[in-house]
């Protein structure tokens, strides 16, 4: 396990590594009291573990929260756990199933009426399951929730990131993982529907996230919208929680004792969602310490980029950023 000053989990390119230096050096300065007073913030999967523990970095630093959650009870007791511990109020719940279209857009329309401008969306939610499902449209879990999900939901935000764009600029944060080295889009069987293995699917959708990633950088540049993603690290969470080497106790306790925790892996998030001196950085991802990290050689293939953008627009039905 690496210890937290140890070095990337991607080797950085000599460019990269000027930029690290002042990252991780205002990394500290991104801390409570901070300036994010004004600032709409959305964070999906963040009834627990990474989710909630970035949406409570970016209430103490005193932005409007908005928390996305499946279940309105967990929902509603993260909300309420986050105002405790930040001391700020300005904390709301939006429900939403993100394995349906249908539930994410209908989420959508009602954020558009709360909240005119959104200043950050934080594509936090993420599924890894043992056996193969299907969403309520009909597309494998692990593609739809971790990948077209976010595709979607920042297609139907679109209008609000705009607005918010013009008020200090809007940032787009997706989580990804250091998985998505092994990840293969199968372009012949994306779904799995003729052979599915959990690892790859779950590997396919991180490597998904990251070509979205550096996708929407490069449409929306110079539209003060950026667009970045993270990795947090190996992380203690009920990610996996359907496999059988999670689910003992004694396991679980175990795993905590080996991995990261989720306040130390939403560091990421919570710097790529506010720290100034990134304000028009676009494009990259970043670690835990504020550090530019260099992602798979496939990651970074404008061919297969715009390969997997077409599937995701016929997959959900949508033009990205059409009507």
């Amino acid at each position: 396990m690496r210890h937290e000053a140890d070095a990337s989990t991607y080797a950085g390119t000599p460019e990269q590594a000027t930029l690290t230096a002042a990252m991780t050096a205002s990394l500290s300065a991104v801390a409570p009291g901070s300036e994010m007073r004004g600032r709409v913030c959305l964070v999906t999967g963040a009834s627990r573990g990474l989710g909630k523990e970035t949406a409570l970095g970016l209430a103490r630093l005193g932005a409007t929260v908005l928390l996305l959650a499946r279940d309105e009870r967990l929902g509603n007791a993260a909300a309420e756990d986050v105002v405790r511990r930040s001391g700020n109020s300005s904390v709301a719940v939006v429900v939403a199933d993100l394995a349906s279209f249908a539930a994410i857009r209908s989420a959508a329309a009602d954020l558009r009426e709360r909240h005119p401008s959104l200043h950050v969306l934080v594509h936090n939610a993420g599924v890894s399951v043992a056996k193969r499902k299907l969403s309520a449209d009909g597309i494998e879990l692990t593609l739809a929730v971790n990948h077209l999900a976010p595709f979607l939901l920042t297609h139907e935000l679109l209008p609000t990131l705009r607005r918010g764009a013009q008020d200090g600029g809007a940032r787009v944060v997706t989580v990804t993982s250091m998985f998505e080295r092994f990840g293969r889009i199968d372009f012949e069987d994306p779904q799995g529907e003729r052979r599915w293995v959990g690892p790859l699917a779950y590997s396919q959708s991180k490597l998904a996230s990251v070509l979205f990633t550096f996708e929407v950088a490069e449409r929306l540049a110079g539209t003060g919208i950026t667009a970045n993603c993270v990795d947090p690290g190996l992380v203690a969470t009920d990610l996996m929680r359907e496999h059988v080497l999670f689910r003992p106790r004694w396991l679980k306790a175990a795993w905590a004792r080996v991995l990261s925790t989720p306040e130390r892996g939403a560091r990421a998030a919570v710097y790529a969602a506010s720290a100034p001196e990134i304000a028009g950085v676009t494009g990259k991802c970043f670690d835990r310490r504020g550090r530019v990290i260099t992602t798979s050689r496939r990651s970074r293939t404008p061919a297969l980029r715009q390969r997997v953008w077409e599937l995701s627009e016929r997959l959900v039905g949508q033009t990205f950023g059409g009507s």
